[in-house]
């Protein structure tokens, strides 16, 4: 009867035949804060259930269904104020049944990326891991102060994590910066938790460690740096390419398809937020209607 009752508050038939069957009762279209929301009232209704049955055999108290209903009402809203999870405007009315606060999700503030050209001695080379499956592979471009493509690398890993990808890229571009004596590296890469392999060596995979240790007494002097994807397309589709290809690959001049990516290298990009690009695109829809009805009024 409880889980009768709970189905019904928030309005879904529960299956209680087992805990996998009451997590599978998730529906996918819920936010996450509403996820968190149904896993408490699970665990609370668990709770309660076990409560109400040592009461009567060790107490001989008996609870009513009314009183199991109330205190998993109660936890649930206790429970809730502690939830970080994002909910959206529709999940309004669930929330507030059960006094939970709404954690709306912020819109962020536009960022502006764009990529820089170096300082002049140094090389800036951008990297990147791919993953396919299992498959890993990286790759990466090297140019100067002027922006000028000095060369670009990509490989197939084989098997591999992304984060092995990524380090791989770092250890491929020092080892082929010493090679063209490009001593001052400026490294960039869109994820930070691969970076802070340059700030502690216990994060470079146990396999990588030793190619690691041999690249870093290359004596490169590496200022690593992260960037937004959105800065970082030219060695994402290097590192895509890599899956085509046969172990590592030098390449001094870039293939044909990456041209277009890569005149527009210094184009300033808008990384938006879901709702930012919504209203973003909304703005720039109405701007152009409104300037075409202009210009059919001054035609007429």
């Amino acid at each position: 009867m409880l889980w009768n009752w709970l189905g019904l508050q928030l309005r879904f038939v529960i299956d209680h035949s087992s805990i996998h069957a009451l997590l599978q009762c998730i529906p996918q279209t819920w936010s996450s804060q509403m996820s968190d929301m149904f896993v408490d009232a699970m665990v609370h209704s668990i709770h309660s259930l076990w409560w109400a049955r040592n009461n009567l055999q060790f107490s001989a108290k008996s609870s009513t269904l009314h009183t199991a209903q109330v205190r998993v009402h109660s936890l649930i809203a206790l429970s809730g104020e502690f939830s970080t999870s994002k909910c959206t405007a529709a999940d309004a009315p669930l929330l507030d049944l059960f006094r939970v606060p709404h954690n709306r999700r912020l819109i962020k503030e536009v960022v502006f990326v764009c990529w820089k050209a170096p300082m002049a001695p140094c090389v800036k080379v951008n990297t990147n891991g791919s993953i396919r499956d299992t498959n890993g592979a990286c790759g990466g471009l090297f140019r100067d102060h002027l922006g000028t493509l000095l060369g670009a690398f990509t490989c197939n890993m084989g098997s591999c994590s992304i984060f092995d990808a990524e380090v791989l890229g770092y250890i491929i571009a020092l080892e082929f910066a010493a090679q063209h004596g490009w001593s001052n590296i400026w490294l960039e890469n869109d994820s930070t938790s691969a970076l802070q392999v340059f700030h502690n060596v216990l994060l470079v995979p146990i396999l990588l460690r030793n190619r690691w240790h041999n690249a870093r007494s290359l004596h490169i002097q590496v200022i690593s740096y992260h960037i937004f994807r959105e800065g970082n397309r030219c060695a994402d589709g290097l590192a895509n390419m890599g899956h085509s290809v046969v172990g590592e690959l030098w390449l001094s001049v870039l293939p044909s398809i990456f041209s277009r990516i890569f005149m527009w290298t210094g184009v300033v990009y808008l990384r938006l937020d879901i709702c930012m690009q919504l209203l973003f695109f909304c703005y720039l829809f109405l701007s152009f209607f409104r300037s075409f009805f202009t210009f059919l009024r001054v035609l007429a």
